[in-house]
């Protein structure tokens, strides 16, 4: 069971988000829902991909020790398990949130709405002024991302 999970992960990561999204649009229809469900379908593969390796290397040391002292399987993963794995889980999660508003970025584009639909338009009217008002929102935000997730690993380790 967990081999063919890991295959079909690594299938729907292995599909680029404009690929995904192609198939959301056809499913669904251009907009935006059909950019949201092709980036949730990626963030998904990606996330879980990242978190299974990471639990993969976990020490199980302490877990098998305050079982054996007496903790319940919760109180075991509650204390023992979950503390290691928090740390990787928000920076994973962080970065999966300023990759999806890349994707989107992209997505918007070619069809999907959003900050990419503005950029697209942006473009097409030659409103050079505010296609940079455009890009340097997209860049504040992910810089914005990207601080908020060094300051949390930091406060994690």
């Amino acid at each position: 069971v967990v081999s063919i999970l890991r295959f079909l992960l690594n299938i729907v990561r292995t599909l680029p988000t404009l690929v995904i999204a192609k198939f959301a649009a056809l499913i669904f229809g251009l907009g935006t829902f059909a950019g949201t469900v092709a980036i949730t379908i990626f963030t998904f593969g990606v996330v879980s991909k990242m978190m299974y390796e990471s639990i993969e290397t976990i020490d199980m040391g302490a877990f098998e020790a305050m079982e054996a002292a007496g903790a319940n399987k919760f109180q075991a993963f509650w204390s023992a398990f979950f503390p290691q794995i928090l740390p990787t889980y928000l920076s994973d999660t962080l970065y999966s949130l300023e990759m999806n508003i890349r994707a989107a970025a992209i997505l918007g584009y070619v069809g999907a709405g959003g900050l990419g639909l503005l950029i697209d338009e942006r473009i097409g009217w030659r409103d050079y002024h505010g296609l940079g008002t455009a890009l340097l929102l997209l860049f504040i935000v992910v810089l914005i991302i990207e601080n908020t997730s060094q300051y949390l690993r930091k406060k994690l380790s």
